[in-house]
């Protein structure tokens, strides 16, 4: 079993390099996401469809751009029916496809040739649906389509420039990629709790029970206890349970008596779309001591569709945010491993010279 603690409570904060403003929009049918590197992903839905068109793009002037048709996915599994390439239709019309440079798959589509998806967007962008032949309600809706692509481009900085998707000129310089962050990792994997440090800690929470703070039934909460370094241990007690989330509390506790803790507050480096503020609830929480991350994994619903998932290193003084993703669409199209990305950062270790060790 384990306990809940009444322990000091300390804010952590953090500072990061300049970056791009992360976003989530929808416009009529489709949702855009675009990350601290101003990268963007569009794709219609609601994908419970069966047929979601996704197109996506790098800042910067290598831009990598991507366009996919997908009919099916993990959450379906295999659909039958005849090829995508010969059963799409366009406002009722057939779709016609140079599928020269495209990869062709019976119910996948996808081209990362730049000509190619011109085409294809000057062919759809004022059109309303694109359907499948023999399942008609398996249907890409482009209402919406337009005005996430100049979200797209706006964020990009390519509005009058020739890479444009949706207000081209003439100018052909674009700006670069916002920076990316670096984080630091500690240098050594810290010394594992011997079971005597276990049990001391286990009991210090147990006499620190507070009974006001937590909504959950003292006999319900449980406390997972991990090194954080040579020195200091990371406690997680589960505060507060739903169907398919639990919200924990964490503490940084030293590893011998006299005990000294204090509470770790998770804060974003922007505000997530649909929230109010930067601070972060740890739901679902799992710590890896062997990489020194803090995972955190929200689901909207059961089916685990959409919510938010995150990822944050311990640096041997407090926890950053290294990776943070959220599907706000819950249309049965993606599970967490696809969710779009709104932060993204390069981790390195760090050396004797620049930080200090895990057991400072």
């Amino acid at each position: 079993m384990r306990y809940w603690m009444k322990l000091p409570f300390v804010l952590i904060f953090f500072v990061v390099a300049a970056h791009g403003e992360p976003l989530q929009k929808t416009f009529s049918d489709w949702q855009i996401t675009c990350n601290n590197q101003n990268s963007c992903v569009a794709r219609n839905f609601p994908g419970d469809k069966g047929l979601v068109m996704t197109i996506s793009r790098q800042a910067g002037a290598d831009d990598r751009p991507l366009l996919r048709i997908d009919y099916g996915n993990r959450f379906s599994g295999e659909l039958n029916g005849a090829a995508l390439k010969d059963n799409l239709l366009l406002d009722g019309q057939r779709l016609r496809l140079d599928l020269k440079h495209w990869d062709v798959q019976t119910h996948h589509l996808s081209t990362s040739h730049a000509i190619s998806i011109n085409e294809f967007l000057l062919q759809v962008m004022d059109t309303n649906t694109i359907q499948l032949l023999y399942r008609p309600r398996s249907s890409v809706s482009l209402h919406g389509l337009k005005a996430a692509l100049l979200l797209m481009d706006e964020t990009q900085g390519r509005v009058n420039s020739t890479s444009a998707w949706i207000k081209p000129g003439s100018r052909t310089d674009v700006p670069a990629p916002a920076a990316q962050p670096t984080l630091s990792a500690p240098r050594n994997v810290p010394l594992a709790l011997t079971q005597e440090e276990t049990t001391g800690l286990i009991d210090f929470g147990t006499w620190r029970v507070n009974t006001d703070r937590c909504s959950l039934d003292p006999q319900r909460r449980e406390v997972s206890v991990a090194p954080l370094s040579d020195k200091k241990a990371l406690l997680l007690v589960s505060c507060e349970m739903g169907a398919y989330n639990v919200i924990d509390l964490a503490f940084e506790v030293t590893r011998t008596q006299p005990y000294v803790a204090r509470g770790l507050t998770l804060t974003l480096p922007f505000v997530p779309p649909h929230h109010s503020d930067k601070k972060l609830e740890l739901i679902n929480a799992q710590y890896d001591a062997s990489k020194s991350e803090l995972l955190t994994y929200s689901k909207g619903r059961g089916l685990g569709d959409c919510g938010t998932a995150t990822r944050w290193q311990y640096n041997g003084r407090e926890f950053v945010l290294a990776e943070y993703a959220e599907e706000g669409t819950c249309d049965a199209w993606h599970s967490s491993d696809d969710w779009p990305t709104l932060w993204t950062s390069e981790t390195r270790e760090t050396s004797a010279a620049d930080a200090p060790a895990v057991g400072d």
